[in-house]
């Protein structure tokens, strides 16, 4: 008997209403952006700004904005390769699993907490100084400056750097590492013939992406630059918008910065696969190398361990001395605090779950289109324009969009929760993105085999699944958004604070020790919900 002719499916009927949601989302964010690029074209070409004053301050900025992102990302790469290096030799050690499992610390800190803290020991009153001067001697010189930007950007990228080439370091089969025992490689050798070769395949994609974290830098440029002549395109924005109300000129700033960006998220798209931010496991067993039981070996590595830990763990205990005192009883009655801190708990919660709702969608979409076949380049996109588009530039597009319209302050709330969604996007959907192509690769057949589809299949299969990820994307992006000075500097005002702009402004009238307590309770806050959102999510996987 012949066989009946199956009927041909169209591919929304194979990849089903969730793709079709996931492609509408797409077409919003890039509608939302596309809107607020033409309001800055539409701003820039109103203006007459092409005297040379102005270009000439445009041309410094640009620059000097180039040259620290590029000497940031530079600088934490440096120290981040041996770093790494010396933890994968020493992964038996509890103390360098403890550094790679901490290392998310500093890239959810709030950067104004980490300001605060490095200021604590690096300033002239800090801890630094004050050793220097019991010994006698002058103390160190002011942090302010491009010194002080290069060590914030490094105390906050050298860690995830750590985290991603740990990660490419695990990835090396485990034959190459037997090999390179019964080989007898020395730990130059083997830098040369194994472990660069896994390295240098995730420099690019890395370097790419820290560069344009520092280049959109704005919280520590603003409170640790020092002047105009160390200041950057987001700060020059935010001055020429806030202070000066000059639109044309912000708009302008605003270009030229997301011209740049977007070239460089196209140098991040070529050099970084779909999946880059799933890591092997760093704790599998591997063959011990020679050379790495010997003393010259283990010492350098302890001694490499222990700067790194002094640079990224002293900010955070001089923060914990100076702010653990009277000066928390002091600040926890302000009512000024209860205000900011309800409001940023609020937008961290909301912008969180906004974040990863739409990065669960857009990763389903972008799976369920490439299993018909169907080329998913636009929601790729559509994520990554957000990378280019920055909290400062969207703020500005949307500040220039509705100033005409609406009451911009009124809607500052609503304004911050978006803007910290949309910069936290990127983030959720590179940490959902892998797991779930993972996931229709080896649950696909079965469950079409056993009928399980729609709501079903998401209710009891993909979801439970996907909890860990699905609880660490939610918590990475509220962490965020929590502590995101960006936009809240565009539209607060003393009716509308957050913690972060309220802890600017506290630095500001330089009342230190309010300053210290007020970290502390942003850092405890930042670390208490992101932890939350992982661990509530593992319980619902056991569940």
């Amino acid at each position: 008997m012949a066989n009946r002719p199956q009927p041909v499916k169209s591919v929304w009927q194979v990849a089903g209403t969730g793709a079709l949601a996931g492609v509408a989302l797409a077409g919003t964010l890039f509608a939302l952006a596309f809107a607020a690029i033409a309001a800055l074209l539409m701003a820039t070409q109103a203006s007459a700004i092409t005297g040379g004053l102005s270009f000439n301050y445009i041309l410094h900025v640009t620059g000097f904005t180039l040259f620290q992102a590029l000497l940031s990302a530079v600088l934490s790469l440096l120290v981040a390769i041996p770093v790494a290096l010396s933890c994968w030799r020493r992964q038996r050690q509890w103390n360098a699993r403890l550094l790679v499992t901490v290392s998310f610390l500093p890239f959810v800190m709030p950067t104004t907490v980490a300001a605060t803290g490095l200021i604590g020991v690096w300033g002239q009153k800090g801890f630094v100084s004050d050793i220097l001067q019991a010994f006698g001697m002058a103390p160190l010189p002011p942090i302010y400056g491009l010194g002080g930007v290069l060590l914030a950007h490094v105390f906050l990228n050298a860690p995830l750097m750590l985290r991603v080439l740990t990660g490419a370091l695990a990835g090396i089969p485990t034959s190459q590492w037997r090999l390179s025992s019964q080989w007898g490689l020395g730990p130059l050798q083997r830098f040369h013939l194994i472990e660069w070769p896994a390295i240098r395949r995730v420099i690019p994609g890395l370097l790419a992406l820290v560069f344009l974290v520092c280049f959109t830098s704005f919280s520590l440029v603003l409170m640790l630059g020092g002047g105009p002549s160390v200041t950057t395109l987001e700060v020059s924005i935010y001055t020429a918008l806030r202070f000066d109300f000059n639109l044309p000129l912000a708009a302008l700033l605003s270009c030229f910065q997301l011209g740049i960006c977007s070239l460089v998220v196209l140098i991040l798209a070529v050099f970084t696969g779909p999946s880059w931010a799933s890591l092997p496991d760093l704790y599998r067993a591997c063959p011990e190398q020679l050379g790495d039981s010997s003393l010259p070996v283990k010492s350098v590595d302890g001694l490499i361990l222990a700067l790194f830990c002094g640079l990224i763990f002293l900010p955070l205990l001089a923060l914990l001395v100076r702010g653990i005192g009277p000066h928390i009883v002091s600040v926890i009655q302000w009512p000024a605090f209860y205000r900011a801190a309800l409001n940023s708990i609020f937008i961290a919660l909301g912008s969180g779950f906004l974040a990863t709702l739409c990065a669960f969608t857009l990763a389903h979409a972008r799976t369920r289109l490439t299993v018909a076949g169907t080329p998913v380049a636009g929601l790729d996109i559509a994520v990554s324009l957000y990378l280019a588009v920055s909290a400062i530039v969207l703020g500005t597009g949307l500040f220039i969009l509705l100033r005409g319209i609406a009451d911009v302050f009124f809607m500052a709330p609503a304004l911050v929760m978006l803007a910290n969604m949309l910069v936290a996007l990127p983030f959720a959907y590179r940490v959902l993105e892998g797991r779930m192509a993972g996931l229709a690769k080896s649950h696909d057949r079965l469950c079409d085999g056993l009928g399980i589809r729609g709501w079903r299949r998401l209710r009891y299969i993909t979801l439970p699944a996907m909890a860990p990820e699905i609880g660490y994307a939610s918590g990475l992006a509220s962490a965020l958004s929590l502590g995101d000075m960006t936009v809240i500097a565009l539209f607060g005002s003393q009716q509308f604070q957050t913690l972060p702009w309220l802890l600017y402004q506290t630095m500001a009238r330089y009342r230190a020790g309010e300053a210290a307590a007020l970290a502390v309770i942003l850092l405890i806050l930042t670390l208490v919900l992101f932890t939350s959102h992982t661990l509530i999510a593992r319980r619902f996987r056991r569940g």
